[in-house]
Order: C-alpha cells, then sequence, then structure tokens
C-alpha cells in the first residue's frame, strides 16, 4: 500500500486552524462494481480528527507569477494526469463552501493529480469570495464581466488551466461525491474518442412539491442516457470534465480564442456542439455521481426553462442542420408533433363536452395508459431516499401530467420567442 496525502480540508468552525488529512490508498485504484443508480449523498462531519503525530500534507510547489503547479512539468515522465477545477460563482455564499469541501476531499489514484482549484468570483456582491479563501483554492474576482457563467470559464481557463491535461467545470451548488473526479477522468482515459463527459446528476435534499416533481425528472432523465448507452446531448454544465486538446481545439476555430461562447445562453450545450463538430463524442461517467441544487420554485423553473429551451434552439439556428445537430433538430420536430396531437386531443374532449357527444369507452384504450403507469412507477423507484408521497405523486398521474404540461409550455414560448426574435434574459 502507496501513502497518498489528500488536500487539507477545514474544520465546520470558521475560526479554527486548518486540519491536515493523511490517508492510506492502493497505488492504483481497482475497478469499482456498477453503483446503485442514485448513491447516498455523503453526510458532513462537524469536525474531522487527525493525531498530533500526522505529517502536514505535500503540496506541489506553485509558481510565484500564476500560482500553477509545477507538478505539471514532470506529468509526462510520471504519467499523471493533472486535472485544473473551475468553479464559476454568482453569489453562491450559501453553498460555496460545501461544493469546495467536496472537491478537497476528493479520493484520486496515483496516476491523478488535482493540480488546482479556482473559484471564479462572477460579479458577486456577497461574501462568496470571502468564504472561499478561507480553504486552499485559488480565488479570482471578476468584477465586471458581462459574459457570465461563459466569461468566468474563458478566464479561469486562460489564466489557470491550459497547462493541465484535462478540465473539471462544476456549479458551484454542486456537491461532488468523493470518487467523482477520478471516475470521470477514467472515463476519458479509457476513450480517446471522449472530448468530455459530465456526471450523472441528482437533486440535492430538499422538500416541496416543486422538489419532488424535478427529482423525478432528472431520475426519468437518467434513465433516457441509460437506454441511449450514456451519450448524451449536452455535457451538462453541473460537472463536466473536458480534455484540455478538445478545448484547444475548439478555441482555435473562435475568433474570441476562446472555448466557451459568452453570446451564447447555454454555455455547455454551445461548447458541446463545438465539440461534435470538430470529431469528438460527449457522454456521461457511468460512475460519476454528483448532487445539484434545483431551483425552488415554479417561477425560478419557467427562468431555468426558458432560457435552456431559448438557448438551445438559438444554437441549432445558428449552425443549421449539420452532423452535430441533426439529432436535436429531429427532437424539435417530434416535439412539435407531440404538442399539436395534445392540443388536438383537448380540442376535441373540449368539443365533446360542450355539444353532450356520448363517451364510448374500450378496455383496450387503457393499455398505453397502463404502460405510461407502471414505466413512471419503476422509474420513481430509482429515486434516492424515496418515501409515501413520491409513490402517491406519480400513482395518481395527474399531477405529473400537468408539470409536463408546464414544461411543454415553457419550450412552445421559448420557441416563440426565438421565432420572433425577442430577448431572452440569461
Amino acid at each position: 500500500m502507496g501513502l497518498r496525502t489528500r488536500p487539507a480540508r477545514r474544520s465546520s468552525d470558521h475560526d479554527a486552524p486548518t486540519i491536515t488529512l493523511r490517508t492510506t490508498i492502493a497505488p492504483t485504484r481497482a475497478p469499482s462494481p456498477t453503483p446503485t443508480p442514485a448513491p447516498a449523498r455523503p453526510a458532513k462531519a462537524d469536525a474531522p480528527t487527525a493525531t498530533a503525530a500526522a505529517p502536514k500534507a505535500t503540496v506541489a510547489p506553485t509558481s510565484p507569477r500564476t500560482g500553477r503547479s509545477s507538478r505539471r512539468a514532470t506529468s509526462a515522465a510520471t504519467a499523471v494526469t493533472t486535472v485544473s477545477v473551475l468553479v464559476p460563482a454568482h453569489n453562491e455564499e450559501a453553498g460555496i463552501a460545501a461544493t469546495v469541501e467536496g472537491l478537497l476531499a476528493q479520493d484520486v489514484p496515483e496516476w491523478l493529480h488535482i493540480a488546482e482549484v479556482v473559484v471564479v468570483a462572477n460579479n458577486c456582491t456577497d461574501r462568496t469570495a470571502e468564504i472561499a479563501r478561507r480553504y486552499p483554492v485559488t480565488v479570482v474576482e471578476m468584477a465586471h464581466n458581462p459574459d457570465k457563467k461563459a466569461g468566468a470559464l474563458n478566464h479561469g481557463w486562460r489564466e489557470t488551466a491550459r497547462g493541465a491535461d484535462l478540465v473539471l467545470t462544476m456549479d458551484a451548488d454542486t456537491e461532488l461525491l468523493p470518487d467523482t473526479v477520478a471516475a470521470m477522468a477514467d472515463e476519458l482515459r479509457g476513450n480517446a474518442v471522449l472530448g468530455a463527459v459530465c456526471a450523472r446528476y441528482w437533486a440535492t435534499p430538499g422538500r416541496g412539491l416543486v422538489w419532488r416533481l424535478q427529482r423525478l425528472e432528472y431520475t426519468r432523465y437518467d434513465d433516457l442516457r441509460d437506454l441511449r448507452r450514456w451519450r448524451v446531448s449536452v455535457a451538462s454544465g453541473a460537472a463536466a470534465m473536458y480534455r484540455n486538446v478538445a478545448l484547444e481545439a475548439v478555441a482555435a476555430h473562435r475568433e474570441a480564442g476562446e472555448p466557451w461562447d459568452g453570446t451564447s445562453l447555454i454555455e455547455d450545450y454551445a461548447l458541446t456542439l463545438e465539440l461534435k463538430a470538430r470529431g469528438y463524442r460527449v457522454a456521461a461517467a457511468r460512475q460519476a455521481h454528483v448532487y445539484t441544487t434545483p431551483p425552488a420554485s415554479f417561477r425560478e423553473l419557467w427562468v431555468q426553462r426558458m432560457r435552456w429551451g431559448r438557448g438551445g434552439m438559438d444554437e441549432c439556428l445558428k449552425r443549421g442542420w449539420s452532423t452535430s445537430t441533426r439529432l436535436d433538430c429531429l427532437s424539435y420536430v417530434l416535439f412539435g408533433f407531440s404538442v399539436f396531437f395534445r392540443v388536438l386531443f383537448l380540442t376535441m374532449l373540449a368539443l365533446m363536452i360542450i355539444y353532450a357527444v356520448p363517451f364510448r369507452y374500450a378496455l383496450y384504450g387503457l393499455i398505453p395508459l397502463g404502460v405510461m403507469w407502471l414505466e413512471r412507477m419503476t422509474s420513481m423507484w430509482r429515486v434516492p431516499d424515496r418515501g409515501w408521497r413520491d409513490v402517491v405523486l406519480c400513482a395518481v398521474l395527474v399531477v405529473e401530467d400537468f408539470y409536463g404540461f408546464f414544461l411543454e409550455l415553457c419550450a412552445v414560448v421559448s420557441a416563440w420567442r426565438c421565432l420572433n426574435a425577442r430577448r431572452q434574459a440569461w
């Protein structure tokens, strides 16, 4: 067994000194069995303990000018893969501590080295930067960034991450499980065609109807990823890892010379399309899991889905029919047919009620409804920490149907605004 140091982690007491942890791990990471679809979210300890005799964690020397680790210079000789982590954060004082702690607690194999963690405080007006500086990470503040998240990612990549082999980007409200970084890097290591991988994301524990509906939606989307053999249409910005050579290839073809498009409403989707256009594939890392915080109200959810819908349509219209967009364009066409037939059905039902047309029932007409009910119930069974409320929510069907109508309305309004070139807020 080889000794390997883990980055220091701060106590829950803000005034407590940094505690050094030392762990013993195997020299090589053995492949783990397939995990359950939604692993349990790790509980937070009040304060880790350390013995007085434990040596301090070793830290790779850094350049006084750039702060970059000099370990990169020897990575080729030692076959070590380096990862730089970029965390764009806009007014995230409530969750930035948990995000950084999750990164510093990562268990990595001998062939992988997290060179640096960079928190980019993006147009912050709260204590995000102050809280992040309590940890052994690099904090970069951007007070006047017109390109929002994309601008923060480009700045962090340009200033700190271009020398690494891999670049991990993640939202500041996302928490990683201890083996997430290693699982994502291992996925890229095993397939040279992959330009990026994203983690499988689950809803952070919460409460309320909006949270339950989104948690069910995330689980069903994970089922879809499984059916598609983990191919995805977008490397989700919640947590995505890129090959730096792929980012360089995208940057070389963009006028701004940077990977992320500051004019896009959904920069992760725009970058995914650019990677596909360069011949790279994008997939979900099967063993990588993260927890992300969903919108807390229907109002916040409306804003989020309007941005997603409008941003996706804008990117497809910008690029037209191509190898990287054709599947997404076809999905928009199928969605249009779905909405048309749903409206047609509701119109016919309303006319039958208005004109008192007698209803006739046939048992075989219940077969599609039964199949839909069974599919929803089986998907619900994979939800982590499910309770009786989740079972009832799926069993009655009606509430989820109205949620589906809500999401479809978001998409329809997004399409209308896109076709009329109306401005959509980020």
